[in-house]
């Protein structure tokens, strides 16, 4: 029915219904839009009340600090510790502390008041009042600054707060120093604030009571705040109340951070909700007049395609047919038809293609997700997205895994993250997540404590995306479980540790076999006994330096100390060197052999006697010089023994000379290259 209907509707009334189908929709759709208009309008006041209510607090720290800042540096003045008080309120006075925007008062322990600037001379001053004495004993307590709730100061007659500085003598409490604070220094606060004249904006101080108001209208200084207020003072942000006039009031509520105070800025709810209706109003009414015209000219439009039209007759029914007789623009039209029903045909063809191509494409991207999901799986790692506008992170089920949470459980925040790392490397995970920021590249790693009480290694790997602005950033990067290598690495130095304190006893033994099977007095015997303890030196130095070699001053020093009979014999200058593990044996054999020798013919062999040894790195080469003096004459051994054929199988441009002042050596080590022979062979030759 609803087809023959239609198929009887000539092609005005179907221009019409056209046009009334897409009014209907733009209708729906400015509705839409004004709804949206009236929420955005909403969220916005609301936003506003918020940021001035921060702005405000924030003003009021401000002012606090300025107090807080003078309050400390009088209270470290030493006429406040006299008995008399004349100078310490000369000097307050002579740096400006004494004025119409606050006074000093000090008092002792129990409140009774030692001083009061604005007071008369002569004046009893009396005791504090018991708003003054509840922060004045807060401070003393925390031994830190406190502010006090407002209150009548008794002296003179004004509504205050103070700033209470603890004062301590010999660590116990001793004064308490107070600057009074009117309140028409925060009433001028909130009057600079220049803010829209219907907004109520107040400062509660902490027992509930107003501190200042404006517009003041029925409240005053001191007097109690409204229930509701007072019921929503520690609710940080928007809430709903009746305020003290009985209007229901939408309010934002911000604490300075310095005191127990409450900053409020709320609107009538009459007011709130006439902004919006003000809004939705005028885009209405802009709507309506758009979419009548909208309408009006469709009707005409319609109108004139359907006259032009209606004198046609079209006589043929195939496309691209038409009698000789029938008009041009009829013949035209015939044509166009056929044109059109060709590129339809072509059209649906590249249709049909595309589709084809698609399915393929939706296949290949859910295999290669699906691999992706396998090697997360099977790989031990997870993905995840950081978002700098909302500071959130999506975490993939796999890395979720890894932290041993549920699917879908993690909150997101970087708190929530932060908090599921090992105490111990919380500090060191937040500071290179931070430096990530700033650098683009994230490459750290960390221990997560399992709810099974196991501990597992995160190593993470991320790169920040940059959008239009800094609030765009992004962070993209994996998790992997590295618990396997790092065990790996622990069992390895475990070994590496077993292994060299292994090689340690060895040595240890066949130093005792030694001295209890040969001949403790054979000089060769002592030698061989004192060239194991300088390989057990040297193994002690590797290994305290992880098998990464030793240090060049150090290794000299442990070789050659034994021979001399002060430290003083010995005087080393050089840089500082990590001499690579294959040469620290051959290097430390050849010094020991070398101070051996002088301990019995040369420098060495004397109190008197001195070694100088000094070294520096060449392209590839360390060139060492040995110099001694102080001793007897040095003479060219007229036998050729173990150190001397060390020396020329292990070093290179070996020079020696033999003087009346001494023994010169000079040669060189090879540095960046492998030598033809290591330590075990250097030390065969020689033998």
């Amino acid at each position: 029915m609803l087809q023959r209907s239609y198929g009887g509707m000539s092609i005005k009334g179907r221009l019409l219904l056209l046009a009334g189908i897409l009014f209907l929709t733009c209708v729906g759709l400015i509705a839409y839009v004004i709804a949206s208009l009236a929420q955005s309008a909403d969220d916005s006041i609301r936003r506003g009340l918020s940021y001035a209510a921060q702005t405000i607090s924030g003003a009021v720290d401000a002012e606090l600090r300025r107090y807080i800042a003078l309050a400390e540096v009088l209270a470290k003045s030493p006429e406040l510790s006299a008995a008399d008080l004349t100078d310490f309120e000369a000097e307050a006075r002579r740096v400006g502390a004494v004025s119409g925007d606050g006074w000093i008062i000090v008092s002792d322990v129990d409140g009774h008041l030692l001083l009061n600037t604005v007071s008369a001379p002569g004046k009893p001053l009396g005791e504090r009042t018991p708003e003054g004495r509840r922060s004045q004993d807060r401070a003393f307590r925390s031994g830190r600054p406190s502010i006090s709730d407002i209150f009548t100061g008794p002296n003179s007659g004004a509504w205050v707060a103070t700033v209470d500085i603890p004062v301590f003598k010999d660590g116990k409490p001793f004064r308490c120093l107070s600057i009074a604070m009117p309140e028409s220094n925060y009433t001028r606060l909130l009057a600079q604030q220049q803010l829209p004249a219907d907004w109520l904006v107040g400062i509660m101080d902490e027992s509930g009571r107003y501190i200042t108001r404006i517009p003041k209208n029925a409240t005053s200084t001191g007097q109690l705040a409204s229930a509701g207020w007072r019921a929503h003072a520690s609710v940080d942000g928007i809430a709903e109340f009746t305020s003290i006039e009985g209007d229901r009031v939408i309010n934002a509520n911000a604490h300075p951070q310095l005191s127990g105070w409450t900053v409020g800025v709320g609107i009538k709810q009459g007011a709130f909700t006439q902004a919006i209706s003000s809004t939705v109003k005028t885009a209405t009414i802009a709507a309506t007049t758009i979419c009548g015209l909208a309408l009006l000219l469709a009707a005409a439009i319609a109108a004139s395609i359907a006259r032009p039209l209606g004198s046609i007759a079209v006589r043929n029914s195939i496309p691209g047919e038409a009698a000789a007789s029938d008009p041009p623009e009829v013949r035209a039209l015939n044509a166009r038809l056929a044109a059109a029903e060709r590129a339809q045909a072509e059209s649906a063809r590249i249709l049909q293609e595309n589709f084809r191509m698609l399915a393929k494409a939706r296949d290949d991207a859910s295999r290669s997700a699906e691999q992706l999901r396998l090697a997360a799986k099977y790989g031990r790692l997870g993905t995840f997205i950081w978002d700098g506008k909302s500071n959130t992170s999506h975490w993939s089920a796999e890395i979720e895994e890894l932290y041993g949470l549920a699917p879908g459980t993690f909150p997101g925040t970087y708190d929530d993250w932060l908090a599921l790392v090992h105490p111990e490397d919380r500090d060191r995970a937040d500071r290179d997540n931070r430096k990530a920021l700033i650098s683009g590249e994230l490459d750290s790693e960390w221990r997560v404590p399992l709810p099974d009480g196991s501990v597992r290694w995160i190593e993470a790997r991320a790169r920040m995306l940059s959008g239009e602005g800094s609030s765009d950033l992004q962070m993209i990067g994996v998790n992997i479980d590295v618990t396997a290598a790092k065990e790996a690495d622990r069992r390895r130095e475990l070994l590496v540790h077993e292994l060299a304190h292994r090689v340690k006893n060895s040595l240890a033994v066949v130093q005792s076999l030694a001295h209890q099977l040969l001949p403790r007095q054979d000089v060769k015997v002592r030698n061989f006994i004192s060239r194991l303890h300088a390989l057990a030196t040297v193994h002690t130095s590797l290994a305290e330096n992880d098998w990464q070699g030793a240090d060049l001053a150090a290794l000299i020093q442990s070789q050659v100390a034994p021979f001399a009979s002060t430290p003083d014999q010995l005087v080393i200058h050089g840089p500082t060197i990590l001499v690579p593990v294959e040469l620290t044996t051959q290097l430390a054999l050849v010094v020991h052999e070398m101070a051996c020798n002088a301990s019995k013919y040369g420098a060495l062999s004397t109190p008197d006697g001195h070694v100088n040894v000094s070294w520096s790195l060449g392209a590839d080469v360390l060139h060492v010089r040995w110099q001694e003096s102080g001793g007897p004459p040095a003479r060219e051994p007229p036998v050729v023994g173990f150190g001397s054929r060390l020396l020329t199988r292990t070093v290179r441009h070996l020079q020696r000379s033999f003087g009346e002042t001494g023994l010169t050596c000079q040669f060189d080590m090879p540095w960046l290259e492998t030598l033809g022979q290591g330590p075990a062979a250097a030390v065969g030759e020689a033998t």
